[in-house]
């Protein structure tokens, strides 16, 4: 599914300490690397640092190789030799692991399965937070100022092992969006905002024939705004019906609250939003499909049910896939890709952006992907020279300071590739066949993508998601644990099948309970226990 880069370059002074692991049982015992005093006159006559480097977007070679331009230019600027590892895109875990037995371990390297599994696999190095501070400042500052949970989910006992990387993107919840052209039809001339206004529309839409066709063959909703009738509520269940029923696993959410970590679907306010949800299937609001749901082929954001006149609110896409606005400086643009399939089956239809309706505590808010993630990490072999981890380190804050570097890395090489004219960014390659990270792009960008470059590189796209922004329930990244992984399957269906049966009134509201202390005696307090326990030594409690 789902939709994630730095001025001058820091002058080197003094090496750097780091954090190593190091001891008879070859388990990581946290020293300071040994700095060697070199000045930047004495490490540029030492000629370049060569480091195994696993990236992000490694997955096919490189075009020409070292000769790369863009790999040239990094290595140039840097005073550095990268050995480039390429892993399988579709088995990346095990390819890596495989490497890994045979005694290869890379330098420097992308967060390939958990951080927890290269921690015990010894693989993992922690590094000192002040030497990411001290050597990529502006970096620092932006997660700082921006994503500062995101520190949190590197670290494990307390310790930073894994830097993070931003997703601009996954900053905006999933959308709203409504058939503005049916609620002028019924007579709603003002967007809804609370549940009880949204009740009136999708009545309205069920029974006063926004399409004018003469029957009564439309609903109000599918499965794509269901999380967003449960965020009026509280942290939805799930996100996705769809892959919950696919995958029970991504049925159990967490959430914190209290001070602990929790199963979203188990919460009392949840059995609330299931209450409506049975009245509103009853009288007819929600199509009786939703359970296969309304995407039925295609794009996962398609709603062919919205697209054929079929139901009036949707949502799960982000702002880019619904944007039915065009960028006027592009003359090639035609929005997104939700609106133009909306408009083949509707040429004449119009919808707009709605808000998450606010519920009876005054909650709202639509599921949110993940913002953050580990991008990479420093491991036990790469440590032992300090140059590797200061040239890394040097590397994220030109990306994070140079927004000429920044476009470098990622689109090509300017004036070729790419140029501003007038402010605004304008490609020129039109090879859109070639893999951008076999032209070398993305690479070496580290796997991040500052906001404020993507927001100044795209601005009407981004001026457009501002505007059309609605409130949120972030996601709670999660350590893995021994009771999710051996009990989340059965816990998923367990909740798919409890909320599948209340909302098509095959179960009493009440049935929720029974369900609650079912899931808890199976498996369901142990997962909540370990998580609480796992969340606390990620942030070292």
């Amino acid at each position: 599914m789902k939709m994630g880069k730095a001025t001058s370059l820091l002058l080197l002074s003094t090496m750097t300490t780091i954090l190593i692991s190091g001891c008879a049982s070859d388990k990581a015992e946290d020293k300071p690397a040994a700095s060697n005093g070199a000045t930047p006159a004495t490490i540029a006559s030492q000629g370049p640092v060569t480091i195994d480097y696993l990236a992000h977007n490694s997955y096919a070679q490189i075009a020409d190789g070292a000769n790369n331009p863009i790999q040239k230019l990094v290595e140039q600027k840097f005073n550095a030799k990268f050995n480039i590892w390429y892993l399988d895109a579709q088995n990346r875990e095990e390819s890596l692991n495989v490497k890994l037995a045979s005694g290869e371990m890379p330098d420097i390297m992308s967060v390939v399965g958990t951080l927890k599994k290269l921690i015990d696999q010894n693989v993992a190095a922690p590094i000192d937070e002040a030497l990411v501070r001290k050597y990529a400042p502006t970096y620092a500052k932006f997660i700082d100022d921006n994503y500062k949970q995101a520190w949190d989910f590197g670290k494990y006992n307390g310790k930073l092992y894994a830097l993070p990387s931003t997703n601009i993107n996954s900053s905006y919840p999933t959308a709203v969006i409504w058939r503005d052209d049916w609620l002028k039809k019924v007579g709603i001339t003002k967007m809804p905002e609370t549940i009880q206004e949204v009740e009136q529309a999708l009545t309205k839409f069920r029974n006063d024939d926004p399409d004018g066709n003469g029957k009564k063959d439309t609903y109000g909703m599918s499965d794509f705004a269901i999380p967003a009738i449960m965020g009026a509520f509280g942290r939805p269940a799930w996100d996705d019906i769809k892959a919950g029923v696919k995958e029970p696993v991504k049925a159990v959410v967490p959430m914190i609250k209290d001070g602990k970590v929790v199963v979203a679907g188990i919460q009392p306010e949840m059995k609330d939003a299931l209450a409506l949800l049975q009245k509103w299937y009853k009288a007819g609001l929600i199509d009786p499909e939703f359970l296969t749901s309304e995407n039925t082929t295609g794009y996962w954001a398609n709603s062919q049910a919205f697209f054929n006149n079929r139901i009036g609110l949707t949502g799960k896409g982000l702002f880019a896939h619904w944007r039915n606005e065009v960028d006027p400086s592009n003359p090639n643009d035609q929005g997104g890709g939700q609106f133009i399939e909306f408009k083949k089956s509707q040429p004449n239809g119009t919808y707009a952006f709605g808000s998450a309706p606010v519920g009876p505590q005054g909650k709202s808010g639509t599921p949110q992907w993940q913002s953050f993630s580990n991008s990479i990490l420093f491991t036990t072999k790469g440590v032992k020279d300090p140059r590797k981890v200061e040239t890394l380190l040097r590397m994220i804050e030109t990306n994070y300071a140079d927004n000429d570097y920044w476009l470098t890395i990622t689109q090509g090489i300017k004036d070729k590739d790419w140029k501003v004219d007038n402010g605004n960014f304008m490609n020129l390659d039109g090879d859109t066949k070639t893999p951008a990270e076999v032209k070398g792009r993305f690479i070496f960008n580290v796997g991040q993508s500052p906001d404020n470059w993507m927001k100044k590189k795209d601005t009407f796209l981004y001026k457009y998601a501002d505007k059309t922004k609605v409130k949120g329930y972030e996601p709670v990244p999660m350590p893995s644990v021994d009771a999710f992984s051996k009990n989340a399957n059965t816990l998923g269906k367990m909740e798919v099948e409890a909320y599948i049966k209340i909302i098509t009134g095959e179960s009493s509201v009440d049935s929720f309970d029974d369900f609650v202390s079912k899931f808890r005696s199976s498996g369901g307090d142990q997962v909540e226990r370990e998580w609480t326990d796992a969340y606390n030594k990620m942030l070292g409690k």
